[in-house]
């Protein structure tokens, strides 16, 4: 790869992202069961959007929101606890399909699998991933249970490691019965055990994410009670990672066919970031840079290594630009560095 054509990629992104933070719109209609924990919702989402400096967010129940001219502005839109049907018009739902087929970013919060539970919209359907059975469609709220960490992801990986537990109390929805489903090509990355001793109590997905439609997915079960929001550590991080995934953290220089799967985190990192590389069977180079351009960190990543651990405690805060490079393929990434 020419220097010329590095520095140009470089430069072009930080003119795109450097002075302008993403945004994300917050949508909460419901035609269905309201739950209380929305507005803990709206205020968190926007809360983890001013501390780590990635995001501003607007929040909405209007569907007019949704046009082409107004989603365009918006990295991701993230249903938080909406439910029932009809919620969007016919503009109003090729508006949205038109937004996640141009790149745009998904993220459900929990009753978003309550929503068109009925099938009249089976693209959301596909999108979010699953639908609530009904009759009973969840266990009692506060129930306590197990989830296990089923596949690495920044949304679950500060939890420990595959095979770990995450011991939490939900209201935990179930899929199996009565028009409930799950959908082909979710990656789940929790698995709750079971939770009675019905046949709809069986260990079951809690959390997963894809590529769908041209867009990034991504949808958490967890979330019925507002406490999680303002006291569940654990749960804002979840959420906060999956936001982070559905933005997107890498710029393809040669387009989607040349693309690394790369995947960064936490961001923003204090000590060590985690650079996650998986189905990549070649050597990497990684070169980060100041938004001066200067050259601040190198090293060489061998062949079928999933993820490496970068120690970059020597960093001084502030906004750095990474570029892995292998086969002569590239990404590019932003992260912000904290002390």
């Amino acid at each position: 790869m020419k220097l010329y054509t590095l520095f140009t990629a470089l430069l072009l992104m930080l003119t795109i992202n450097l002075f302008a933070q993403e945004k994300v719109l917050v949508f909460t209609k419901t035609n269905g069961f309201t739950h209380p924990s929305i507005g803990a919702g709206i205020t968190m989402i926007r809360e983890l959007g001013n501390d780590n400096g990635l995001w501003t967010t607007d929040d909405t129940d209007d569907a007019n929101a949704f046009t082409d001219a107004n989603l365009s502005q918006y990295a991701a839109v993230i249903w938080c606890n909406t439910s029932g049907n009809n919620l969007l018009n016919a503009s109003q739902r090729e508006a949205f399909e038109n937004f996640i087929a141009s790149g745009g970013g998904f993220l459900g919060i929990h009753a978003a699998t309550d929503t068109y539970r009925d099938r009249s919209w089976p693209f959301y359907n596909e999108l979010v991933g699953g639908i609530v059975q009904s009759g009973p469609n969840h266990t009692s709220n506060n129930f306590n249970a197990d989830m296990t960490i089923v596949n690495s992801h920044p949304s679950v990986d500060f939890l420990g490691n595959v095979g770990d537990i995450w011991n939490k109390s939900e209201e935990y929805y179930y899929w199996r019965n009565n028009g409930g489903q799950l959908f082909n090509g979710n990656i789940d990355v929790l698995m709750v055990e079971s939770t009675g001793s019905n046949d709809y109590d069986e260990a079951r997905p809690i959390s997963w994410y894809k590529e769908y439609g041209g867009g990034r997915s991504f949808y958490t079960a967890l979330g019925h009670n507002s406490s999680d929001y303002t006291n569940n550590t654990n749960f804002i991080k979840h959420v906060e990672e999956g936001i982070k995934y559905v933005i997107g953290n890498t710029l393809s220089v040669g387009g989607p066919e040349q693309e690394i799967p790369l995947q960064i985190a936490p961001n923003p990192v204090q000590d060590v970031m985690r650079l996650s590389t998986s189905g990549m069977l070649s050597s990497k180079s990684l070169m980060i840079y100041n938004i001066n351009g200067k050259l601040v960190y190198q090293s060489e990543i061998p062949a079928e290594v999933p993820y490496t651990d970068i120690n970059l405690e020597k960093l001084a805060s502030g906004l750095y630009i990474g570029s892995l490079i292998s086969n002569n393929e590239q990404s590019t990434f932003k992260f912000v560095k904290r002390n």
